[in-house]
């Protein structure tokens, strides 16, 4: 591996659920851009090589340790950095065929990181080497950094540390809205290019929803709950993904309502396909009018489904609205009505989400 990113980076061989189960073999950290393993054969199954990032949610992307060189029975293969950022890659997949044991090597895998990759695979039983086992120190590199998930072990960042960024919404004067995933872990909150500070006010942990006061400029988006959203409806979704990477604008992307409901039927979120990145979390979702119907959840991102034959791409999930207007009032929060838009001229639209989608960085 190259690079200074590297020290973050886990590599381990994950068997399919229908074969070996889920089992996986840790690769053993020679150091911290060499990693090996030993006895490959002892998953006797079908199996992928995966890398990742161990502690995703402070950001990064297995794309900055590339090109990465793989062995294998003497044999250097040269892996090429994929054309996406992605936080979890699938350096190879290994299974037999006549009898014989064959690798084909891959280079995609999923932005949202090694989590994202289980769930794709059905694999909610597995732990996944040096995230939820305890600190296990590595030669020259101190102990294995864990993800900030919730229900994840990992060490307490330094008071003061940055440990993220993502997006929120006014709702009303000095009223923003965002998800709980944001916020976690968080003790300061600076809001908006001015860094105004923000305290948090409700946390729905069940939803992903969290509530925070500040007096920040903007102006507020009026939430659409009266109407009901229809399937093919077209979208915007605003927010701030890699603010590090990107840059500290306002990003808006454009797709379509593509489901009524999120994994497993939740009524209470929608899918659509507008495309977002880290950082985009608690951002807003609007229609053409700029009306806001839902905030920026969740993605799920390369959801490579075997047994179907598929990829879904560009499958993201978003809670409605009233759940939002809901949260506030039983918060005691004020939300004035506010008219609902009906001006849809595109410049017009992003002007007011430029006014009313606001960047979040977290402090511990």
């Amino acid at each position: 591996m190259q690079g200074t990113e590297a020290p973050r980076i886990a590599i381990a061989a994950i068997g399919h659920a229908g074969s070996e189960g889920g089992r996986v073999l840790a690769f053993d950290r020679i150091d911290p851009q060499h990693w090996h393993l030993d006895g490959m054969a002892e998953l006797d199954g079908d199996f992928e090589i995966v890398a990742y990032v161990m502690d995703d949610r402070h950001g990064g992307f297995v794309n900055a340790v590339f090109p990465i060189h793989m062995e294998v029975d003497g044999t250097t293969h040269i892996m090429p950095a994929p054309t996406e950022q992605l936080a979890a890659v699938i350096l190879a997949e290994v299974y037999t065929r006549n009898g014989e044991r064959r690798m084909k090597l891959s280079n995609e895998g999923f932005t949202f990181g090694i989590d994202a990759y289980v769930r794709a695979r059905n694999l909610g039983g597995v732990t996944v080497p040096f995230r939820n086992a305890p600190d296990v120190p590595l030669p020259g590199n101190g102990p294995v950094p864990h993800p900030d998930g919730r229900g994840h072990n990992r060490p307490k960042p330094a008071p003061g540390q940055l440990i993220g960024s993502g997006s929120g919404v006014l709702i009303a004067p000095d009223l923003i809205v965002t998800n709980a995933h944001v916020v976690e872990d968080g003790q300061r909150f600076e809001i908006g290019p001015a860094r105004d500070k923000a305290v948090v006010l409700a946390v729905d942990v069940q939803h992903d929803l969290a509530l925070l006061r500040c007096q920040t400029a903007g102006t507020p988006l009026p939430l659409r709950i009266g109407s009901p959203l229809f399937l093919g409806e077209d979208i915007m979704a605003a927010g701030f993904p890699l603010i590090d990477v990107l840059g500290a604008d306002l990003k808006v992307t454009t797709g379509n309502v593509s489901g009524l409901t999120g994994g497993g039927g939740d009524v209470s979120r929608f899918q659509f396909s507008a495309p977002i990145g880290s950082g985009s979390s608690g951002g807003a979702i609007i229609d053409e009018f700029g009306n806001l119907v839902g905030i920026t959840s969740a993605s799920l991102a390369h959801d490579n489904m075997r047994h179907r034959g598929s990829i879904s791409e560009n499958v993201n999930f978003g809670i409605r609205a009233a759940l939002v207007y809901e949260m506030a009032a039983a918060a005691g929060a004020d939300v004035p009505p506010l008219a609902i838009a009906t001006d849809n001229l595109r410049r017009n639209v992003v002007a007011r989400a430029r006014g009313g989608v606001v960047s979040i960085i977290i402090h511990a």
